[in-house]
């Protein structure tokens, strides 16, 4: 029988995974349905890297919109709306990633 030999190296930490998180209100429901979500099961670092992604764009487009604003330009509605969609998806994501950490789900399950 062979015993298992000490390592120095540090324990593999299985990566975290996603959980369910619902965004982005459905305007013409009054029940709080949500028309998207960020599905569980997916490794959170995928669901950080898309969550940064965004972001980045996010910050690009309010920049622009910044940027037309001083040279007098209109701003619309939809470009508003934009903001805000992908604000919920960064959101989601961060949320799905946080509440699929094992301090979370402990945390959770002692409630």
């Amino acid at each position: 029988m062979s015993h298992p030999k000490n390592t120095t190296g540090s324990p593999v930490a299985q990566d975290t995974l996603t959980t369910e998180v619902d965004f982005c209100n459905t305007p013409i429901s009054n029940t709080g349905v949500q028309m998207l979500q960020v599905v569980a099961g997916l490794e959170s670092r995928d669901a950080i890297q898309k969550a940064r992604t965004l972001a980045s764009g996010l910050g690009q487009i309010c920049r622009h919109m910044h940027d037309g604003l001083n040279y007098g330009e209109m701003v619309y509605c939809d470009g508003m709306e934009t903001l805000e969609f992908v604000a919920d998806s960064i959101s989601a994501l961060l949320w799905s990633v946080q509440k699929g950490l094992p301090s979370e789900i402990a945390e959770r399950e002692q409630a």
